[in-house]
C-alpha cells in the first residue's frame, strides 16, 4: 500500500486528509475515542498551535507522531471507503518530500527517520489499534513529485520551460524544467513561506490597531470568510499579502527567470491561499500562470 505524507511546516496532508503541523503529549488519560493516538505509552493530540519552524525536522520525535496520524487518518479514510481492515498488518511504501535546498543533506537521514530498520510499528488510534510495518520509505523533492502528477494531466513534459513556485509554510521551493528535465541551476528553496507573510501581518496590525491576530484570523481576513473583522483592518492585511506576492515574484527576475518565456505553474497550500493576490500582481507580468486547487 502506497501512502504519500506531505510533512509541512504549517499542514500535514496525505490523499485524503488534512490537519495542522501541531503535537503535543496529553497529561490525562484520554476519553474513549478521542482525537489521540497511542504509542509507546504515551498519548498524543494534534493542536492548532502548529511546531516552530524546523529546519531539521528529525530532531525529535514529533513528526514522526504527526506522520503516524496522518497514516492512522488515511488508513481510516480507506476503511470506511474501501474496506480496509485495521486489524491487520499494513505493508506500508511511505512517500515523502523535503525542500531542494534540504534534499541533499537530509535525505538518508530523513529515509531512516520514519523506516525504522523495518520493525512492525503498533500504536492505537481513537482507541483502534494499528500495526503498520514500512517496507520502503522514498525521500522526494518537494514539488517535483507534484510535477510528475501534473506532467501527464497537463502533458508538461513537451513544453520547452516550466517554472514551479511551491509556497509552503516556511519555504517557497522553486525549480526550472526544460521539456521535462530539471535545470539544477535553477533548484532551490527560498525562505519566503507564508508563516513569514503571517508574521508580517501579525506585527503591522498589533502596533497600528493594537490587536492580536493569530494566523487563522489571517486566514479568515484573506478568504473572506467571516464579517467580524474591521474593514480598515481587513484593507491592510490585504495590502500586506499584495507586497508580499510582489516581492516574491520580484525575487525570481533576480534569479534570471523571466516569466515572460516559462509556464509559470503555483503550487501549494500558500499559492491557494494566496491566489487573488498572485492574480492582482501578475498583470504586471506576461507569460502563462495558473495556480492549482485555486478557484479564482
Amino acid at each position: 500500500m502506497i501512502i504519500s505524507v506531505d510533512t509541512g511546516n504549517k499542514h500535514m496532508k496525505t490523499e485524503n486528509c488534512e490537519f495542522n503541523s501541531g503535537v503535543e503529549i496529553l497529561d490525562t488519560l484520554p476519553g474513549d475515542m478521542e482525537e489521540v493516538i497511542e504509542y509507546e505509552g504515551k498519548y498524543y493530540v494534534t493542536t492548532n498551535r502548529r511546531i516552530s519552524y524546523m529546519e531539521d525536522k528529525i530532531a525529535d520525535e514529533r513528526y514522526f507522531i504527526l506522520t503516524l496520524f496522518a497514516i492512522a487518518k488515511e488508513l481510516s479514510y480507506r476503511e470506511k471507503n474501501e474496506g480496509l481492515l485495521s486489524q491487520n498488518l499494513q505493508e506500508i511504501e511511505l512517500l515523502v518530500g523535503l525542500p531542494p535546498a534540504h534534499y541533499g543533506k537530509q535525505r538518508k537521514k530523513f529515509r531512516e527517520y520514519f523506516y525504522r530498520n523495518g520493525e512492525v510499528i503498533e500504536f492505537a488510534y481513537k482507541g483502534i489499534p494499528y500495526r503498520i510495518v514500512f517496507k520502503e520509505v522514498k525521500v522526494y523533492i518537494q514539488a517535483y513529485a507534484a510535477y510528475c502528477l501534473l506532467a501527464v494531466k497537463k502533458q508538461l513534459s513537451v513544453v520547452p520551460k516550466v517554472l514551479l513556485i511551491d509556497i509552503g509554510g516556511f519555504t517557497v521551493d522553486y525549480m526550472v524544467l526544460r521539456f521535462g528535465q530539471l535545470e539544477m541551476e535553477y533548484v532551490d528553496s527560498l525562505e519566503n513561506g507564508i508563516i513569514r507573510l503571517y508574521n508580517t501581518i501579525k506585527a503591522a496590525i498589533r502596533q497600528k490597531y493594537s490587536i492580536l491576530l493569530d494566523e487563522e484570523d489571517i486566514d479568515n481576513i484573506i478568504l473572506e470568510r467571516g464579517g467580524v473583522y474591521k474593514t480598515e483592518l481587513k484593507e491592510r492585511v490585504r495590502e500586506i499579502a499584495i507586497g508580499y506576492v510582489t516581492e516574491l515574484l520580484g525575487r525570481f527576475r533576480e534569479l534570471g527567470i523571466d516569466f515572460n518565456t516559462t509556464q509559470t505553474i503555483f503550487l501549494g497550500g500558500g499559492s491557494i491561499l494566496m491566489a487573488e493576490f498572485i492574480q492582482i500582481v501578475w498583470k504586471r507580468y506576461g507569460g502563462e500562470y495558473s495556480v492549482i486547487g485555486a478557484r479564482i
